[in-house]
């Protein structure tokens, strides 16, 4: 019952989130993203890991595209090639200078903030949120319970965000982060179910879903 309340209330939760980000943007980009289920999250990441933001910083790329970029000091690697001590994670979008680029449904960080991450290798070596916003809950613990949750944020443009200040969700459209893990362990116990994912090859997918990086 836990496992399936996760499961559905997960695109709940990322639909009814309002968002916060960086300043107005000079430019903007729509994107439609599909439901990802927390099995298709799993399946598609080279690494999953939990850890605390430690720094937050942008940069611009040699196609003068913004980046901002979260170095993680990893806790917990449950999927992965390695374990790492840290990991970068990188989101499209962000304030560099006096120039915003906004990202319809970027993935965004704060310092000190505790994460869970499904990261993807893109094709210019930036390990990046799966799906986005979708790929990265901050983990936060109620006033009214012992236990820690884990939510997802849409971003919108016009504030500056921060993960202390995250709205807590009401009691029944929580994903409690023992669940969670839960869920996402059991996938890699099983590994793929060889089915296709929008964005990510089947190559890839097999690669990213052997034993050796499944099974820590």
């Amino acid at each position: 019952m836990a496992v399936k309340l996760v499961r559905n209330t997960l695109l709940a939760v990322a639909i009814s989130l309002g968002g916060i980000a960086l300043a107005p943007s000079t430019t903007a980009h729509a994107t439609t993203l599909a439901p990802l289920s927390v099995e298709q999250l799993t399946d598609a990441s080279d690494f999953i890991v939990r850890g605390t933001v430690t720094e937050v910083w942008t940069e611009v790329d040699d196609r003068g595209r913004i980046w901002t970029r979260a170095r993680v000091d990893v806790s917990e690697t449950l999927k992965g090639p390695n374990t790492p001590d840290e990991l970068i994670l990188d989101s499209l979008g962000g304030t560099f200078g006096s120039q915003t680029m906004h990202i319809e449904a970027q993935a965004v960080f704060s310092v000190h903030e505790e994460l869970l991450a499904f990261a993807s290798l893109n094709e210019h070596g930036r390990y990046v949120p799966v799906g986005k916003f979708l790929g990265k809950y901050s983990i936060r613990r109620a006033p009214d319970t012992d236990r820690q949750y884990a939510r997802t944020w849409h971003p919108k443009a016009g504030l500056t965000f921060d993960a202390r200040f995250l709205p807590h969700p009401s009691e029944e459209h929580r994903v409690y982060l023992d669940n969670l893990l839960e869920q996402v362990q059991t996938r890699l116990d099983t590994g793929w179910d060889g089915k296709a994912i929008p964005g990510i090859s089947n190559d890839k997918l097999h690669d990213i879903n052997t034993l050796d990086r499944r099974m820590r």
